[in-house]
């Protein structure tokens, strides 16, 4: 029964398809590296631009230091230290540092509290 058993290497058209394979995949390969070395290169450009543009929005500025700032000053004479400016007050440290997890509704219940108080 020769008719079942497998012949010795690979036909002519297993080749073809094989080799046509490859090169379909060869191409399109190159054709997403391109695209993607596209994207990379729009995405610098872009962030190029935009840090230019902070720059200069920044030297524009005519405050550019927040102690410095008379928005900031008043609210630590008014709120987080009341009749001074003192950025290091435990009320500013506990008010202005981030807070996670559980923290968060002693803090909400807090600010509640003072807004309740100075209306």
């Amino acid at each position: 029964m020769g008719i079942f058993r497998e012949k010795d290497g690979i036909t002519r058209r297993q080749f073809f398809k094989g080799a046509g394979m490859i090169a379909v995949t060869a191409v399109l390969a190159g054709v997403f590296a391109k695209f993607g070395i596209d994207v990379f290169a729009a995405s610098d450009d872009y962030i190029s631009e935009r840090i230019a543009g902070l720059y200069t929005l920044d030297e524009k500025m005519a405050i550019r230091r927040s102690h410095k700032n008379p928005e900031i000053l008043q609210l630590y004479k008014d709120f987080l230290s009341p009749g001074e400016v003192k950025p290091l007050s435990e009320k500013a440290h506990h008010l202005l540092h981030t807070k996670y997890g559980q923290d968060i509704p002693g803090l909400i219940t807090e600010l509640q509290k003072h807004q309740h108080e100075a209306a």
